[in-house]
């Protein structure tokens, strides 16, 4: 059995995998078309970063949706939500062949709301109906947010309260400290400033926390 724990976002999905190699973190990020071949942005050296170091994986994709017409931005976003939903599904078959998948994700914090969280319902639903052919929906287990911040120790805990519980192992996890993140966080202080992608990675692990605790 593999467990699948997936943050997701459209700029920067996280995904937490434990299998019988124990905890992997993923790093989803948009890089915009950009080139690295002579310098890294800022944004993005972090990822780069614990990539080198074996601490995570980083992929990084381009997001399609390029025109301003309205009606042919709304066509390339359809196709930029299947695209996004392949990459982190093939992704996961490549590297974690399995007889078995269950996967968890967060649902959506409805005090949200804007043109933005639209298009965040949309590419996620492209997920799920990704995922629902893959593994069939009695797989997939979706949990509401305030929940997920309780399997972290607080249902209206922030990010950096979630980082903090990663960081104390909240959970006693062992497996959790024996991960290349985890000791690679720890002594650092995230009070103040939370780099991409661990906020994203967190989030994904306390996601299938949740649901390898529940289920």
């Amino acid at each position: 059995m593999t467990h699948i724990g997936i943050d997701f976002s459209i700029n920067s999905p996280g995904c937490c995998i434990l299998s019988d190699k124990g905890y992997s973190f993923i790093s989803f990020f948009n890089y915009g078309g950009r080139s690295f071949e002579k310098k890294i942005l800022k944004a993005f050296e972090l990822h780069f970063s614990l990539k080198e170091g074996n601490v995570i994986d980083s992929i990084a994709y381009d997001r399609g949706p390029r025109s301003k017409d309205f009606l042919i931005r709304e066509r390339e976003k359809m196709i930029d939500a299947t695209n996004l939903s392949n990459i982190i599904i093939e992704y996961i078959q490549e590297n974690f062949d399995s007889d078995e998948y269950e996967v968890y994700l967060e649902g959506f914090s409805y005090g949200s709301k804007g043109n933005s969280f639209i298009d965040l319902i949309q590419y996620n639903s492209f997920l799920r109906k990704g995922l629902v052919n893959w593994v069939g929906e009695k797989n997939i287990s979706v949990y509401q947010p305030s929940t997920v911040k309780k399997t972290a120790g607080k249902g209206n805990a922030n990010k950096h309260y979630m980082i903090k519980a990663f960081q104390d192992n909240v959970l006693e996890d062992k497996l959790l400290e024996k991960t290349a993140i985890w000791q690679w966080m720890q002594g650092k202080d995230y009070s103040t400033k939370i780099p991409k992608p661990l906020d994203d990675i967190v989030d994904a692990y306390f996601i299938l926390k949740t649901g390898t605790l529940t289920n």
